[in-house]
């Protein structure tokens, strides 16, 4: 049995003449397009199957958007709706066939193409994507869900200004469209957030459980984040971190690297993991530290069981190396036994103190040093757009929306892997191969919190075999995921090439368009060095064994 992977996600009237000054990008690279067309805004309520595609109740979706087409095999948005339906219920090669048989009879029908848009992005096709929504907009520069599509693209690139200009096109031509709405919801100021997403909440009376849970829960923490901006207090020279050793039961020697942080004065050892978001604690490292009780939360991962409760804290202090910080949230874990630990005699409940994810570090450069052994924080370089605005002891920025701004690489830079990003999750672009030349494209979540490396099954099987073993995984989604194991193949990221004689395998979900985690064993052997705010990677390896 193999325990845990921990990564987190948690579980988003009349007419109108806009001036579309709209910057677009393809191949990562800026470029500019400007439209001049009267749009008309779509006021009218969403369709059943809307409704239903909103609630994620795809196989509803799928029945009404067949049942429209039977009435009018030209309705373009029952196309569209079924499509979408048949993605969320993973029927990504019926999928295909729909799309393949509307753009061959409707090639030049900007929903078939923003159709064929979505589906790539689903299989992790993302540039290819941004340019399918790009020649969509070109027949049609009204259409909403092509700008939605756009920012799709540009959010998780590094375009976050320009993805916040499309999703409020999105919403505004499209008003009534919630999916829309949330979106541009989630890109404004927090301040800002907060107002919109409580009028939002407030508006709905048809939000299954799941839904509802999760935005308050989100709405809860975005209060929590507004009150407690975990600032920089004080900084005792350099920002040298020391990694600290970390071991467990079921493995000789050691098994990851963490660092010692004082809450309130009182020192744990928390893991260091690119794959997850904050400080996190077990439910035995949150013993008598302090904390003061801010909201309830959930955090998700691996696993089956739904997620794990959570609750928000704030620590009046937090000390990691020379540095304080102060008013900072913790989460800490409502059960124990999450990260590993058991409920046998002589068992401990929590074999570890928790988790700490490298973005509370996002405000500066951050080289995650695993052969030196320490973590470094240094300024990022500076923006002509972000050149003003109040900064810290570190050179970090502190004005809370100093983020929302669009990639700029400087030359300094030019041989970092521009990776994705969603939140927390560093995504990066690597290509499997039989034996090192051809191959595919794909994306890999960085996660120094996995125990080792993980590849999608299906995926592994274009290029090896993959068959059941008897390992499996817990994470904080709780239960437990049985594993495959593959044989040999070739993969190369970063400029870095790993040749695998084995690796573990995973269904992962076939509309997420991730095909795998770069975990502890590989990131362990590099020096990897992270800029949050321009979504760049640098990854080297002293010892040369994977070059």
């Amino acid at each position: 049995m193999k325990f845990p992977i921990r990564h987190l996600f948690i579980s988003l009237v009349g007419t109108c003449v806009f001036l579309l000054a709209i910057s677009l990008r393809a191949q990562q690279s800026p470029a500019s397009t400007t439209h001049s067309k009267a749009c008309s805004i779509d006021n009218s309520p969403p369709s059943e199957a809307d409704r239903a595609l909103f609630l994620d109740d795809f196989k509803k979706t799928e029945v009404l958007s067949r049942a429209a087409l039977k009435k009018d095999s030209a309705d373009r948005l029952a196309h569209l709706s079924l499509v979408r339906a048949l993605i969320g219920t993973d029927k990504v090669d019926e999928a295909q066939k729909e799309v393949d048989a509307w753009t061959s009879s409707a090639a030049q029908e900007p929903y078939a193409i923003v159709a064929a848009g979505e589906l790539r992005h689903a299989e992790g096709y993302w540039l290819e994507s941004y340019a399918l929504m790009l020649k969509a907009l070109k027949l049609d520069p009204c259409l909403p869900t092509a700008y939605a599509g756009l920012a799709a693209y540009e959010s998780a690139s590094g375009y976050r200004l320009t993805a916040r200009k499309h999703l409020t096109l999105a919403h505004q031509l499209d008003p009534a469209n919630r999916e829309y709405e949330l979106d541009w919801i989630f890109t404004l100021p927090l301040s800002e957030q907060i107002l919109n997403l409580q009028s939002f909440l407030d508006r709905q009376n048809d939000l299954t459980d799941k839904q509802s849970r999760a935005l308050h829960l989100k709405l809860g923490s975005l209060k929590a984040e507004s009150g407690h901006a975990c600032e920089l207090a004080a900084s005792d020279g350099p920002a040298h971190i020391p990694m600290v050793p970390m071991y467990a039961p079921y493995r000789v020697g050691v098994a990851a690297y963490g660092i010692e942080i004082a809450f309130n004065g009182k020192k744990r050892v928390l893991q260091i993991d690119t794959g997850a978001s904050g400080f996190v604690l077990t439910r035995t490292g949150a013993t008598a530290l302090g904390l003061s009780p801010i909201e309830k939360s959930l955090v998700d991962g691996f696993g089956s069981g739904g997620g794990t409760n959570t609750l928000l804290q704030q620590a009046n202090s937090v000390h990691i190396g020379g540095l304080e910080f102060k008013d900072c949230v913790v989460q800490s874990l409502a059960v124990n036994g999450v990260l590993g630990g058991g409920n046998q005699i002589g068992e401990r409940l929590d074999d570890t103190d928790g988790i700490v994810g490298s973005d509370i570090f996002s405000r500066y450069l951050v080289t995650l040093d695993y052969i030196r052994h320490e973590i470094r924080l240094d300024p990022l370089p500076q923006q002509a757009a972000s050149s003003s605005g109040p900064i810290d002891a570190l050179g970090g920025r502190t004005d809370p929306d100093w983020m929302q701004i669009d990639r700029v690489v400087p030359p300094s830079m030019d041989s970092w892997t521009k990776v994705y990003r969603n939140g927390h999750e560093l995504i990066m672009p690597a290509r499997l191969s039989r034996a090192g030349e051809g191959g595919s494209q794909q994306l890999f979540i960085i996660d120094t919190g996995a125990e080792s490396n993980l590849i999608d099954t299906a995926v592994a099987k274009q290029i090896t075999h993959a068959n059941e073993s008897d390992n499996g995984l817990m994470g904080l989604g709780g239960g437990i995921v049985r594993l495959s194991e593959t044989g040999k193949f070739v993969l190369d990221f970063a400029g870095l090439r790993l040749p695998v004689s084995s690796m573990d395998a995973i269904n992962l979900p076939p509309h997420g368009g991730i095909s795998g985690f770069l975990g502890y064993p590989t990131l362990s052997q590099l020096v990897m060095q992270i800029d949050y705010r321009d979504d760049l990677v640098h990854l080297t390896d002293p010892n040369g064994q994977h070059k």
